[in-house]
């Protein structure tokens, strides 16, 4: 037998001794992966049936929502979540299919799908122009007559105003304006045009209105009313068609304020003047236009509106008078219908006022002596703007950004503007030169031509729906100013231009605009403490909000929309209390003492050049000595307005007549709306009170449009007797001293 080997000591050798003794801790801890993993195999087998997919996670991976959404559960164990999901669905008696479904929230189910639907709910009661959102985020935006118009800018813009429409070009969205068409019988239309006009009055029936290539001047008033109820300005034009057409086509442009009244007396008309086969209806959603004013507003639209391959008279003189330094020099009232390829193919359109060449008399004298008569009219067969079933087809059918963007990138040299193809819509278009003659049938020597010139001459640019956005930015980016309803209304009283329906008192528009205003001030001032206010009543201020012009004429009251107790009895009122003891800070209005409301449609306003001028030569002759002389004095007047005959009430005629007037301050000071005008002789009566006063920048001095009653006109005349010039007295609204400023009569 043998023996195990020993070493020196007698023991066994080390190795030995190893192999036969095993480190359970060492041993389970190099096999502790294959024991874990031979675990969990075990734990899987023995649960299968009863954990989901997501369950077998660790618990630092699940989430709330794994069991509904399976993309929260990680790619290896996908697979079999979808299973799990499918039998599940199986086994609920459902279609077995997947829903995902979860119930949205309030707000995200009441969410639009797009922006586009969002916009058309958010128009619920008011209508938003095509440029509503470009507008709305650089100027303010107010609720007017139905629609969204901005205001003005968010930037201070009163200077920069007047700069673009005496130096450049300013633009302003007028789409919100009111389009009535007319359609029927020429002549059937002209009788209803007719009952709304002044007796022999230029009509629409002249030809050079008629064939479309000028628009008429009109001023509308209620049926059977004139001279008195006045309603307002407008402007009637005519599609041009062929002498054998029967059936006629009329637009009636006018503010949207007065649309309202017009429609009615139109509905109300015909019937009684025979024209009941006449079709009247509301085209302005159909139609978009924009208002172009200063001297480089002709050679702006020649350098942004591009002309398709149309051989019309318009097409030739478009770049002819285009390089005119001031659009003036286009007779007023002219239409020039054109057809030109979409804006965006050629947008941005660079134009340098700089740049322009000068014209050349060779070219542009022929063209102004003798403007053609088919400037107004497009190809044989072509409506133009008037189709506008064609007008909607070409909007659906015209390409879509998207695919204008992918042309653009095909092009070989980037920024190179887009060539028009033979699928490429174009747009039909109108030019409608404005001025004082277009608008109010009043040609420039009736205002002050300094300024008139440079600041009441422009464009009226018509075209279909759909366009509106594309010819806004084309128009911005090739240099317009833009700009709002409030600096409109600043460059007009610049030009000592009437504004509707600001300076219109008497007409209903004005009743309406004037009442919403006045309450907005009344309230304000009653918000302030007594001794942060203003106390008209000290100053002897009896209407600081509105004129009151029927007190001033010698009505018994107001319109029953006017605030009828004015801040003076109320400030009279406060001092009565606090002298009792009173402790109440705002004691009620006592409605008991208004006046009695009045119908405005009794004033007789004076609106046209004629009438002006026969206002203005009277004040310029020698009175008579009389006071009841008034009736003799203004017998011109009444003769032209048809009323000298028997059956008229002259004197009550003369007496409830305002007067337009602009008045020129000599001396420092700044009037203010609805301050009095006076005599210098006498200066606690008024005459007639300010309109809307402003500092003007053109002339450097204050200046204001005012109404004065043909009684102080007379009253006037007798006191500057033998004085070429009328100077009169504005008085403060504050208690500062009164402004003396020279008077002229505006048409």
């Amino acid at each position: 037998m043998s023996q195990e080997p020993k070493n020196k000591n007698g023991r066994p050798p080390a190795t030995l001794a190893k192999a036969r003794s095993i480190g359970v801790v060492g041993f389970v801890e190099a096999r502790a992966f294959e024991i874990n993993s031979l675990q969990r195999t075990l734990d899987n087998a023995r649960n299968s049936g009863n954990a989901r997919a997501f369950q077998t996670l660790p618990r630092h991976l699940r989430r709330r929502a794994a069991s509904h959404n399976v993309k929260r559960i990680p790619a290896r164990l996908r697979a079999r979540a979808l299973e799990e999901m499918k039998r599940s669905a199986a086994g609920s008696g459902s279609s077995g299919k997947l829903t995902n479904h979860k119930t949205a929230c309030r707000y995200k189910r009441r969410r639009t799908q797009s922006v586009r639907q969002e916009y058309e709910l958010r128009q619920n009661g008011k209508r938003w122009l095509e440029t509503h959102v470009w507008h709305a985020k650089r100027m303010h935006m107010q609720h007017l007559w139905g629609t969204m118009i901005a205001t003005t800018p968010n930037e201070r813009s009163h200077r920069a105003a007047y700069r673009a429409a005496k130096e450049r070009c300013y633009a302003h969205d007028v789409s919100y304006f009111t389009t009535l068409e007319i359609a029927g019988p020429e002549q059937q239309v002209l009788d209803c045009l007719g009952t709304l006009t002044a007796p022999g009055a230029l009509t629409p029936s002249l030809r050079c209105y008629s064939s479309g290539a000028r628009i008429a001047p009109l001023t509308l008033y209620r049926a059977g009313r004139y001279p008195c109820g006045v309603l307002g300005p407008a402007t009637a034009l005519w599609k041009p068609s062929a002498d054998s057409d029967s059936q006629r086509i009329l637009w009636l442009r006018m503010h949207p304020s007065l649309a309202a009244d017009v429609r009615a007396e139109l509905d109300a008309a015909a019937p009684c003047a025979g024209t009941s086969g006449l079709r009247v209806q509301d085209v302005s959603c159909d139609l978009v236009s924009f208002e172009l004013l200063g001297t480089s507003s002709t050679p702006l639209l020649a350098a942004v509106l591009s002309q398709a391959a149309t051989d019309t008279a318009s097409s030739r003189i478009l770049p002819v008078i285009g390089t005119a330094n001031s659009p003036a020099v286009v007779p007023e009232g002219t239409v020039l219908a054109l057809r030109i390829h979409d804006p965006r193919l050629s947008f941005p359109t660079k134009f340098n006022p700089a740049s322009v060449d000068q014209p050349d008399p060779a070219l542009l004298d022929p063209v102004l002596s003798d403007w053609p008569e088919d400037a107004a009219s497009l190809q044989a067969g072509d409506s133009g703007i008037f189709d506008r079933e064609k007008c909607a087809a070409d909007v659906n059918r015209r390409q879509s950004e998207h695919q204008l963007n992918q042309r653009r990138r095909e092009q070989l040299v980037p920024g190179t503007k887009l060539t028009p193809g033979p699928d490429d819509v174009t747009v039909p278009l109108l030019l409608v030169r404005t001025g004082p003659e277009a608008g109010l049938g009043s040609r420039i020597a009736g205002f002050d031509r300094q300024f008139v010139d440079s600041m009441a001459h422009g464009w009226t640019l018509i075209g279909p729906r759909g366009w509106g956005m594309s010819l806004w930015l084309s128009l911005v980016f090739a240099g317009a100013r833009a700009q709002g309803m409030q600096e409109r209304l600043h460059v007009s009283l610049e030009a000592g231009q009437p504004a509707f329906p600001r300076d219109w008192p008497g007409s209903p528009a004005y009743d309406e605009t004037v009442s919403a205003s006045a309450a907005d001030a009344l309230a304000y001032w009653q918000r302030r403490p007594p001794g942060k206010r203003t106390n008209y009543a000290h100053h002897g201020i009896d209407s600081p909000f509105f004129a009151p012009f029927h007190r001033l004429l010698g009505m018994p009251g107001a319109p029953a929309s006017y605030p009828q107790m004015g801040p003076a009895g109320l400030e009279c009122r406060m001092r009565r209390l606090k002298k009792a003891g009173s402790k109440s800070s705002q004691p009620n209005v006592d409605t008991t003492q208004s006046e009695a409301a009045v119908d405005s449609a009794d004033i007789w306003l004076v609106a046209g050049e004629q009438m002006a001028n026969i206002v203005q030569r009277l004040l310029s002759t020698a009175p008579p000595a009389q006071d009841a002389a008034l009736v003799q004095w203004a017998l011109p007047l009444l003769e032209f307005a048809g009323c000298s005959g028997a059956g008229h009430d002259l004197e009550g005629l003369v007496r409830r007549c305002l007067v337009r007037v602009r008045l020129v301050c000599n001396a420092r000071g700044v009037p203010g709306n609805n301050s009095p005008v006076c005599l210098v002789t006498c200066p606690t009566e008024p005459i007639g009170y300010v309109i809307a006063g402003s500092f003007s920048l053109a002339r450097g001095c204050g200046m204001a449009i005012a109404a004065c009653s043909l009684q102080g006109l007379f009253a006037l005349c007798r006191a500057t007797a033998g004085s070429s010039r009328k100077h009169v007295l504005i008085r403060s609204m504050n208690g500062s001293p009164a402004c003396e400023a020279t008077l002229m009569v505006l048409p």
